[in-house]
């Protein structure tokens, strides 16, 4: 293990304080071997498919610089840059009104987010951070079973009131 894994290890963790772990060479080739294989291409015009053919090639470096921004806490500004296009929606093409904008992302910077996400979502969980009611960006949540458990709750509550007015009609009939 190197020196400065093991720097990392000694460090007593605090559960209500988030700590972001060096980012791993296997963690880099885990991340982009599932990138989605578009050819489209952010500011730097390198596509997705080319990083993942050579992810192996390119792991050491990318991790080293990775880690260079989390020990420094500064995200690179050429990793902050984006290619932004116009998208037509519908309608009329000459109507700058149907038409809308899309970031296209170098793939080092979706690498680099990708792995802090993932920090940030195992502490989250890990730590029960968000109530078991918050169904937006969590997985295997989303509005519909946020509506699920409205109409669970509902039946619920409507059962509870039948019962107690139940209750109430018999005792008032004693």
């Amino acid at each position: 293990m190197p020196n400065s894994e093991r720097q990392y290890l000694k460090i007593k963790q605090n559960t209500e304080t988030m700590f972001l772990l060096p980012i791993t060479e296997n963690e880099v080739e885990k991340v982009a071997k599932v990138l989605k294989d578009k050819s489209s291409a952010g500011i730097d015009e390198i596509p997705d498919c080319v990083i993942k053919q050579c992810i192996m090639q390119l792991k050491k470096p990318l991790t080293n610089i990775y880690n260079a921004s989390l020990d420094s806490g500064i995200f690179p500004d050429q990793l902050k840059l984006a290619k932004v296009l116009a998208v037509h929606k519908r309608g009329d093409k000459k109507n700058k009104q149907n038409y809308r904008p899309v970031a296209l992302l170098s793939v080092f910077s979706k690498l680099l987010e990708k792995s802090v996400y993932n920090r940030l979502r195992a502490f989250i969980e890990g730590n029960g951070v968000l109530s078991e009611v918050q169904h937006n960006f969590r997985k295997m949540k989303s509005t519909e079973t946020a509506l699920q458990t409205f109409i669970q709750s509902t039946q619920e509550a409507i059962k509870k009131i039948e019962s107690d007015w139940n209750l109430f009609r018999s005792n008032k009939s004693l």
